[in-house]
């Protein structure tokens, strides 16, 4: 099946002009070429879609999501496996619909959601899951609800772990496995707990969490899967920890000194912020549990923003784009108000190549764990997936016409057309 877009300009995901004036054309599921308007013939195509002078961009893509975290923590643990698993087909379904045709899941259970996407037996963007993240006990990944709930068993001792969106290893040996055995599960990367969370109530934000044993231990089995450890990470001295071990993403990574973004240049490690959250729990406008939390949640939230500044200094390139989005459909429904937070944070182009051939870049660190090699991801060039937005507007000059659901013109993913208001 040939399809041709014309009448368009397209931001490829990494320049910062347009290509004015050109033709697309996707074959089954890849763009097989682009090329001057005045240079196509129309009756290569089995369809023809006028762009009408919008924009052609890659789709949108976002780098921490937790698409089963579908309710906050509490509620979660009262639901069942079924009720998660379609609160979660909802949730992806309406991410697509926003114009995310990719996603990284950082702690969740999605192999089966990525599956039924990839088999057409649900909608919803090409997920890379961490599967389960992994934490020492009294981690972040421990989320046992009270001090009264002593451990047995296999260490899956609350509803969240249950669930397979956590998961609770010490010890090296312990470390090996449980990284092993997110692999096995389907893992386009790994995902480990280095330091306290904001979100948590029993693990304060400045402890540091893994060994340096412990996260060698994490990074030299997914090494030898081919792929890397992304660390949930707030303060500098977890994050010299993590680098030494050689963590190569870190979540958030919010208390940042200048000796810390030094190394992260250096190291090429890679960062992903949440601007918009960070604004909101900053300003205590997110509800949450009980006062400490939003002590730890205001601290987090202050400081990420202020890391920006020695991003911007140490000319950080290695920045996606991420939200965090936690909780019930409404808050996923935030999702594209990250691009104006980073727009206000940065510029433009920076918040558009994060949220597109950034992503991109960061996703191929999985290598042969990449479940989407036979394209690329995040760029509009030849070879690659045929994921698309058409945009009524430049958003070169400003992301709101991307954020702007109505200005979305088409969304195509994998060369299928989910949305056509042209």
């Amino acid at each position: 099946m040939k399809k041709l877009i014309i009448n368009a300009n397209v931001f490829n995901g990494t320049d910062n002009q347009l290509l004015e004036n050109v033709a697309v054309l996707v074959e089954d599921n890849l763009i097989s070429k682009i090329s001057r308007q005045d240079d196509i013939d129309l009756s290569v195509a089995d369809e023809v879609i006028d762009a009408k002078g919008g924009t052609v961009m890659p789709g949108l893509m976002d780098a921490h999501v937790h698409i089963t975290l579908s309710a906050p923590f509490n509620v979660i643990d009262t639901m069942t496996r079924e009720e998660v698993a379609i609160r979660s087909a909802r949730i992806s379904e309406e991410m697509l619909m926003r114009g995310f045709t990719t996603i990284r899941d950082v702690a969740g259970n999605t192999l089966g959601l990525k599956n039924s996407i990839d088999n057409g037996y649900a909608k919803g963007p090409r997920i890379l899951p961490s599967m389960a993240a992994v934490s020492q006990t009294s981690g972040h990944s421990d989320y046992r609800q009270n001090q009264a709930q002593e451990r047995i068993g296999q260490h899956e001792d609350s509803p969240m772990m249950k669930l397979g969106a956590m998961k609770v290893a010490d010890g090296r040996a312990e470390v090996l496995k449980a990284v092993r055995e997110q692999l096995f599960m389907g893992a386009s990367q790994i995902k480990i707990m280095a330091g306290g969370g904001a979100s948590s109530t029993f693990d304060p934000l400045d402890t540091l969490q893994f060994t340096l044993d412990e996260m060698k231990a994490a990074v030299e089995a997914a090494t030898d899967y081919g792929t890397y450890v992304a660390a949930h990470i707030h303060t500098a001295d977890a994050m010299r920890r993590a680098a030494e071990a050689g963590v190569m993403s870190f979540e958030h990574a919010t208390i940042m000194d200048d000796d810390i973004a030094q190394t992260i240049k250096d190291k090429g490690i890679w960062v992903i912020p949440s601007y918009f959250t960070s604004s909101l729990i900053a300003e205590r406008k997110i509800p949450l549990p009980n006062e400490e939390t939003y002590r730890k949640t205001e601290r987090v939230g202050k400081a990420m923003l202020k890391s920006a500044e020695l991003i911007k200094k140490y000319q950080i390139d290695n920045i996606a784009f991420g939200t965090d989005c936690v909780g019930e459909a409404n808050v996923h429904a935030t999702q594209l108000n990250e691009l104006g937070a980073i727009e206000q944070t940065f510029d433009t182009i920076t918040a558009l190549r994060m949220v597109t051939s950034n992503c991109g870049r960061l996703f191929e660190m999985s290598t042969y764990q990449h479940p989407y090699q036979q394209g690329c991801l995040g760029r509009v060039v030849e070879g690659a997936y045929a994921d698309l937005l058409i945009i009524d507007g430049n958003p070169l000059e400003g992301v709101a016409c991307v954020a702007d659901t109505s200005k979305q013109k088409m969304i195509m993913k994998d060369g299928i057309i989910y949305k056509n208001t042209l």
